[in-house]
């Protein structure tokens, strides 16, 4: 009787199981991964570059790039000076870009620049950044660099397209904000990002 019983339970168990693992494909949420033209998208391949090649031209999706490439041979020095300011042009284009979803594209392509390296070779570059950005004469050194390249110089297609109103066509045409103030959002990024000295 008792094993009569167990094997009904057993039975019953494996049933529902089935029904369970039956059932659960269709009541997952299907998960649809979109892609837009231009998201995240880079124009330019830098390698790793010293100031002197800097450019307003090149996007932060350029220069991470390029963050990653220095963090991968050692050069240390000049991969901070480029991630000051990929930070910097991030934060410009936040402020001007207006779809606020389209924002985290700054920080999808620092993870992506920080997965290309080992992990020796991303503790590395952290410490030089500290050490690079995290005194006053490296910070002053590096905020006149950025302020000598200048403010973007480019439209921010990459961040665009990153966000919701790529997908869904809503916002402005140009995705930017309306009556956006350069010249105050330069000093805004410079101020609040890096927390440059008057230089």
């Amino acid at each position: 009787m008792r094993t009569a019983t167990a094997v009904t339970f057993a039975g019953f168990m494996l049933c529902v199981a089935t029904q369970s693992f039956a059932a659960e494909p269709t009541s997952r949420p299907q998960i649809k991964n979109y892609e837009t033209p231009g998201n995240l998208e880079s124009k330019h391949e830098l390698g790793c570059i010293g100031a002197e090649k800097l450019s307003n031209k090149f996007t932060p999706a350029d220069l991470y790039k390029a963050v990653s490439v220095c963090g991968k041979q050692g050069k240390n020095k000049d991969g901070a000076l480029l991630f000051a300011v990929a930070g910097a042009y991030g934060r410009f284009d936040t402020l001007r870009v207006g779809d606020k979803s389209a924002h985290q594209a700054v920080t999808v392509l620092k993870m992506q620049a920080f997965d290309g390296m080992t992990p020796d070779q991303q503790n590395a570059f952290k410490e030089s950044v500290s050490k690079t950005l995290g005194n006053p004469d490296g910070l002053a050194a590096a905020c006149k660099e950025i302020k000598r390249i200048g403010p973007p110089n480019y439209h921010p297609r990459y961040m665009i397209q990153h966000g919701l109103a790529a997908i869904t066509k809503t916002g402005t045409e140009d995705g930017l904000v309306k009556d956006f103030n350069a010249p105050v959002a330069w000093k805004q990024s410079l101020d609040s990002y890096l927390r440059c000295p008057n230089v």
